[in-house]
C-alpha cells in the first residue's frame, strides 16, 4: 500500500499538471479547423481574417474571435499555372495595399534540394465588399521569376541569393522568402528567412508590384538588412506607422521566435516583450482595420502539433506595447 506522503506527492503533481495544461490552453486563444499550417494573414474587415497555410493553396476566411471553422474558402490553385504532381506554391507572406492583398510562396526548393517551380509564385487578389461579406478576385497575371530577376539585379548581388537559391531552405544559407508587407508608398518590402547577411535578416523593396502582375520586369530597390539577434524573417506587417515584425530560427538554426517593431530605413528594430506565448509557433501576425493600432493577432503554424486529432491552427490577440514598454535588445 502507498504511504500517504507519496499518495499526496502523485496527487499534488496531478494539480500541477492540471493547472499547466489549463494555463497553456488560456493561452492558445482560439482554435480554427480546416488547416495547421497559417503561414500569413490579412484582416479583410473589421470580422473576418483570412489565412492562407503553407500546406495547401486555399485562403480561407474566419472569424477571429471565436473557435470555429472557416467562414469561407478561395482556391487559388485553377488561376496559377501551376504544373507537375505537386501543386503546393508554399504561400508565406502577404500584404495589403488599398483594396488590393498581394500573396508569395516561398520561391524555395523542398527539404531534399529539388527544384519546386510551383513554389515561385508573387500572385494578387482584390477585395470586393457584397451583402454577404467581402470576397476575394483574382487579379493580373502571376508572376514565376521574382527570385531570377533579384539575380541578375546589381544592386542586390551581395546577398549571393544565386547560391542560396540552390540549397533546401532548412540548410544554412538556403533560401526562403516567409515575409512581406507594405510600405507607405504603395511598394511592398519583401522578406527572408534565410539566409542572412553577415548575421542579418534580408529585406529587399519590390517597387512595382501592380506592373509586374501586368507582365512588366519587376524593379527592385536597394536591400535593407536587420540585426534580429542571428534571426530571419517570419512574417511582418505595417501598420500604418511601423512594421512588426515574426523573427524567428533561419536553416541550421534552433533560436526561438521573437516580435520585434521597426520604423523603417535608418532605424533599428527593438524586441517586444509580450508574455505567454512559448508555446506559440508564430508565423502569421496581422493587423485589425482600426487605427491606431493597439493590438495583434498572432498565428501558430500548429502542423507539428495533433492534439486533437484534425488539422487545426491557434489564434491569439495580443496588446501592442507602448514604445515605453519595449522589450530587451534583441
Amino acid at each position: 500500500m502507498a504511504s500517504p506522503w507519496l499518495s499526496f506527492i502523485a496527487l499534488s503533481a496531478g494539480f500541477a499538471a492540471l493547472a499547466v495544461s489549463a494555463a497553456s490552453e488560456a493561452m492558445s486563444g482560439n482554435r480554427h479547423t480546416g488547416m495547421s499550417g497559417a503561414s500569413a494573414a490579412i484582416f479583410l474587415d473589421a470580422d473576418r481574417v483570412v489565412v492562407a497555410s503553407d500546406e495547401d493553396n486555399r485562403l480561407r476566411v474566419y472569424d477571429p474571435s471565436a473557435s470555429q471553422p472557416a467562414i469561407t474558402a478561395w482556391d487559388a490553385s485553377p488561376w496559377l499555372r501551376l504544373s507537375g504532381r505537386n501543386l503546393e506554391c508554399d504561400l508565406e507572406g502577404a500584404a495589403r495595399v488599398g483594396s488590393r492583398i498581394y500573396w508569395i510562396g516561398s520561391h524555395g526548393r523542398n527539404k531534399d534540394g529539388k527544384f519546386r517551380p510551383n513554389r515561385h509564385r508573387f500572385f494578387a487578389t482584390d477585395v470586393e465588399d457584397t451583402p454577404q461579406g467581402p470576397k476575394l478576385r483574382s487579379v493580373g497575371t502571376p508572376c514565376a521569376t521574382l527570385v531570377t530577376a533579384m539575380q541578375s539585379d546589381p544592386r542586390l548581388k551581395s546577398l549571393h541569393l544565386e547560391t542560396a537559391a540552390s540549397l533546401p531552405p532548412d540548410s544554412k544559407g538556403g533560401l526562403s522568402i516567409e515575409a512581406m508587407a507594405a510600405r507607405p508608398d504603395g511598394s511592398l518590402w519583401i522578406g527572408f528567412r534565410g539566409p542572412l547577411t553577415k548575421g542579418k535578416a534580408i529585406l529587399v523593396p519590390l517597387l512595382n508590384p501592380d506592373a509586374v502582375l501586368e507582365g512588366r520586369a519587376p524593379s527592385f530597390g536597394s536591400p535593407a538588412r536587420l540585426d534580429l539577434g542571428g534571426r530571419g524573417l517570419r512574417d511582418m506587417t505595417w501598420t500604418g506607422s511601423e512594421w512588426i515584425l515574426v523573427a524567428g530560427a533561419t536553416g541550421g538554426d534552433q533560436k526561438g521566435t521573437r516580435l520585434f517593431r521597426w520604423g523603417g530605413e535608418g532605424t533599428a528594430p527593438t524586441a517586444l516583450d509580450l508574455p505567454g506565448l512559448k508555446n506559440l509557433h508564430i508565423e502569421a501576425v496581422a493587423v485589425p482595420v482600426e487605427r491606431p493600432v493597439r493590438r495583434l493577432l498572432l498565428c501558430s503554424d500548429d502542423s507539428h502539433r495533433d492534439s486533437i486529432g484534425t488539422a487545426s491552427f491557434r489564434s491569439y490577440w495580443v496588446d501592442l506595447p507602448t514604445k515605453t514598454d519595449e522589450g530587451p535588445k534583441p
